[in-house]
């Protein structure tokens, strides 16, 4: 085995393959046009073996039915956070950096010069830190919990470490039984103290555009599909785009990341969406020490 298949398997095992996904009353994006899904490995995730387990190990999970609305209530497990800040360290990790980038970085620059690249990408106050987590834990909850694919990183595409990106902050995947491509539309928040004002704001965000996704965030994926060669998906989803989705199933996602308990928050909010047309999903994660979790982890990274 040459030095560079080394490190790149090195990089494997520390966070590069598929996030495993609960695919309740979800069918995944496991195939395209009768062909394997191209776009599952390229995009950075831990392995099912690692990642899978650092949710499972790290929060507790409690799903609610509020009518036809879904509710997730999740909170860190007693003592469990020591046990899996590495492998969190390592999700977060590939929001921002490809692992292919990262095992040539170590190949060429070393592991010094690489981690002092890796804090080039990295914000460092505590208002993007806070955001772009989040959307980080937005997104491997997606998968997670909901059974969608995301099938790209956003953050890796900033314009600069402290500059939140425009559009919608998740766009997620999945196929109907009739293999009919079904969207997620999200929005992420994270706040020590949540308050009825934040929802509400995810809550306008995610009606705009009559409920769609914007047009110019799903262009944004299809274009990062075919930098990475999914063609055909890319292709599905320009369509979709042109037809302005006419015909297709979007669900709505409100996460939020915060110190305060975030259960009535969200529940409120499901209950206030009870003649919305659109199923509507909440979760709330609650982190106590909010800001010094935070904190905890980038110093990490």
């Amino acid at each position: 085995m040459s030095a560079r298949e080394t490190i790149v398997n090195r990089a494997r095992r520390s966070g590069v393959q598929s996030l495993v996904r609960d695919s309740r009353k979800k069918q995944r994006l496991d195939r395209v046009d009768g062909r394997p899904n191209e776009f599952g490995e390229s995009v950075g995730r831990v392995s099912p073996e690692d990642s899978g387990g650092v949710l499972d190990r790290w929060l507790t999970a409690e799903r609610v039915e509020i009518g036809r609305h879904i509710l997730w209530v999740l909170a860190e497990t007693e003592g469990a956070r020591d046990a899996v800040i590495a492998e969190l360290c390592d999700v977060v990790r590939s929001h921002y950096v490809s692992p292919e980038t990262m095992a040539r970085r170590l190949e060429e620059l070393g592991a010094s010069q690489t981690a002092s690249v890796m804090r080039e990408h990295l914000p460092e106050s505590k208002t993007a830190r806070s955001a772009d987590m989040g959307e980080i834990l937005a997104t491997e909850c997606a998968e997670w919990r909901l059974g969608y694919e995301v099938p790209i990183r956003r953050l890796r595409w900033k314009d600069g470490r402290e500059v939140p990106l425009r559009g919608d902050d998740l766009v997620g995947l999945s196929r109907d039984e009739k293999q009919r491509l079904q969207f997620l539309k999200g929005e992420a928040k994270s706040r020590a103290a949540l308050t009825t004002a934040v929802i509400q704001e995810a809550t306008e965000a995610l009606g705009d555009n009559e409920g769609r996704p914007t047009r110019h965030s799903v262009l944004f994926v299809a274009e990062r599909l075919r930098d990475n060669g999914s063609h055909d998906l890319a292709a599905e989803l320009e369509e979709a785009v042109l037809r302005s989705f006419r015909g297709l199933t979007v669900e709505h996602f409100v996460f939020a990341l915060a110190g305060n308990d975030p259960e009535k928050f969200l529940s409120d909010h499901l209950h206030a969406c009870a003649e919305t047309k659109q199923l509507q999903h909440a979760m709330g994660v609650r982190v106590e020490d909010h800001g010094r979790f935070i904190a905890l982890v980038y110093e990490r990274l």
